[in-house]
């Protein structure tokens, strides 16, 4: 990447050094002022880093990325949350090897002075950079030279944890960029729009960032705001974790010539960090990648890694999408999560406990608490009794409005003082505490997080169930029930919308999230809700039997070939195209 040399304005004329160091917000973030840095760091205390949401980088990854990102011995470089220093011990590396001088073109932030004290304790002679210690978002563009790359690993810190000054903080930088972001958003979203603002016309950022990037509703105002600020962007995936220790699922960004006109967005993948350490040059090394409908996946129409499949798979999946009989879950149902008790194990009453107690029935409703409960595609009396004599507590205490509390009830209550139960976050938030809202009979309910497929399954039990499940009431004026519903969900077609719908959790776990739920498309294809109905029952009988395979190719036969249309080479594809993602998923 060629640009205009540098050296003769390393330092802006906005660039004051002294007041750098002794600025009152500085100050406030304990700053210690520029420091020659290291190229060894240590990983710290682990619960200190949870807490910033630190997770280093490996040494492979950030030599990588700063390969792809510095191209010129003039170049300045910044890592604005440096940890351990891997990316500043890079950069001073790769600057020595272009013959530039690291002491005057490498910088980083650090908010943690523990690790602003390792690296200034170790040290090397000869090497260096200059650290400012403060809060990454205290800080201004103008407060730093301008550059050419901005590097690094933002931290990881969920919405649940990023909270008060920090979060107000981040959220307007984040505005004063243009992009306005959800109380959903993890840190890491408002830090690649921050970083975005030091990077200099023609610069290139690259770093690590969640997956989420490429799926999460919260993280599409990044998306667009990157490629409104980048000429090229290529989002490079793995096949195996970057961090396997970790339940993130992360991705590498690298984005160039900050400022250009968008010539598109595009999407690889490698294995794994083996891979990186082979592509001696990015430019030259690194694949291609796929060409992504930007503006598709920024209206919510696509998933970004959809592209990872083969493209006759994914032609063939939009042409079915325009079928008319083809509709998305949440055009035939609601769909959302159970009830909250704030203590599970309270609330959710075993035979043996009921008995123990005396409990009377009128203050208790029959519950089915998890996805290892659901055997078959219907939920029945017969499945709830048998998981109650087999130990299970699945008898939710659910307590009316007006109803009064007898002599054996309030003693269990009694027992649930004791334990603390009334102090736990959603009990001490309602009144009564003993009160659990929001529980209603649904008509089926859908696994939430789910290991080969999420299950969709009718409830003629009239059971209920917490929000480990989700569930499903179908809409008013709906001709399909319940049944119908959930014999349509078998299909491979479902199935692989599932995969394109939902995100891989750590393990490999898919979840699904109510609204992405809601966009999982089934084929009912115009047969008659009877047809489907007894379907249903046959697919139950498959599937209680242990004959998963078979009950797919039968609803595949009667819902897509017979109903849909489809050919056996159009099935055949669905089902690779299935395999496919979901191998990836469970290999990660």
């Amino acid at each position: 990447m060629a640009q205009e040399p540098v050296a003769s304005h390393l330092i802006p004329d906005s660039f004051d050094e002294e007041s750098w160091l002794v600025t009152s917000d500085r100050r406030r973030a304990g700053t210690e002022g520029l420091l020659s840095l290291p190229l060894v760091g240590n990983n710290g205390d682990i619960g200190r880093r949870k807490e910033l949401g630190a997770y280093y980088t490996d040494a492979v990854v950030a030599e990588f990325l700063v390969r792809w990102a510095v191209q010129e011995s003039q170049e300045t470089v910044l890592d604005p949350s440096a940890g351990d220093g891997v990316f500043l011990a890079a950069a001073s590396e790769r600057l020595k090897q272009l013959g530039g001088n690291p002491g005057m073109q490498v910088y980083g932030v650090e908010i943690d002075g523990r690790a602003c004290d390792e690296l200034k304790r170790s040290l090397a002679e000869g090497s260096g950079a200059r650290l400012l210690q403060a809060n990454f978002f205290d800080v201004s563009p103008g407060e730093l030279p301008p550059a050419h790359a901005v590097v690094g690993n933002p931290p990881f810190v969920r919405y649940q944890r990023f909270a008060g000054d920090g979060r107000r903080l981040a959220l307007s930088r984040s505005r004063e960029a243009g992009v306005q972001l959800s109380q959903l958003t993890s840190s890491w979203a408002p830090f690649v729009v921050h970083a975005t603002g030091f990077v200099q016309p023609g610069g290139r950022l690259a770093m690590v960032v969640p997956v989420e990037l490429a799926y999460a509703t919260y993280a599409r105002p990044v998306l667009e705001f990157l490629c409104r600020s980048f000429g090229k962007i290529l989002l490079l995936c793995f096949s195996r974790r970057l961090f396997a220790s970790l339940s993130e699922d992360t991705a590498l960004l690298l984005a160039d010539h900050r400022g250009g006109s968008f010539e598109g967005l595009r999407l690889a993948e490698l294995p794994g960090i083996p891979s990186l350490a082979a592509c001696e040059d990015p430019e030259r090394d690194l694949p291609a990648g796929v060409r992504v409908d930007a503006s598709a996946v920024l209206r919510g129409d696509e998933r970004l890694l959809q592209y990872l499949l083969p493209s006759r798979c994914r032609d063939l999946y939009r042409q079915i999408l325009k079928s008319v009989q083809v509709v998305a879950l949440g055009d035939l149902a609601k769909v959302g999560i159970g009830y909250v008790t704030g203590d599970n194990d309270f609330f959710h009453l075993s035979k043996q406990v009921i008995d123990a107690y005396g409990l009377s029935q009128q203050y208790l409703r029959p519950a089915v608490c998890t996805g290892a409960d659901l055997s078959g595609l219907r939920f029945t009396g017969a499945d709830w009794w048998r998981l109650q004599q087999s130990g299970r507590s699945n008898s939710l205490l659910h307590i009316r409005e007006g109803q009064s509390l007898s002599a054996s009830l309030q003693a269990y209550l009694l027992q649930g003082v004791r334990r603390g139960v009334p102090t736990r976050y959603k009990c001490r938030v309602r009144k009564p505490w003993y009160r659990v809202p929001h529980v209603y009979e649904a008509d089926g309910f859908l696994t939430y997080m789910s290991g080969r497929e999420p299950r969709l399954v009718s409830n003629p039990a009239a059971a209920v169930a917490p929000n480990t499940l989700h569930v499903v009431q179908m809409l008013p004026g709906i001709s399909h029930g319940i049944a119908a519903l959930s014999a349509a969900w078998q299909t491979s077609l479902t199935a692989f919308s599932c995969e394109m719908e939902g995100h891989s959790l750590g393990g490999g776990m898919l979840k699904l999230e109510p609204k992405e739920a809601r966009k999982v498309v089934v084929a009912l294809a115009g047969l008659d809700n009877r047809v489907l109905e007894s379907l249903s029952i046959e697919l139950d009988e498959m599937m209680r039997g242990g004959r998963g395979r078979e009950a797919r190719d039968r609803a595949d036969a009667v819902i897509l070939r017979e109903g849909l249309g489809l050919n056996a080479s159009d099935i055949q594809q669905l089902k690779d195209g299935l395999e496919a993602a979901r191998t990836r998923r469970l290999n990660r």
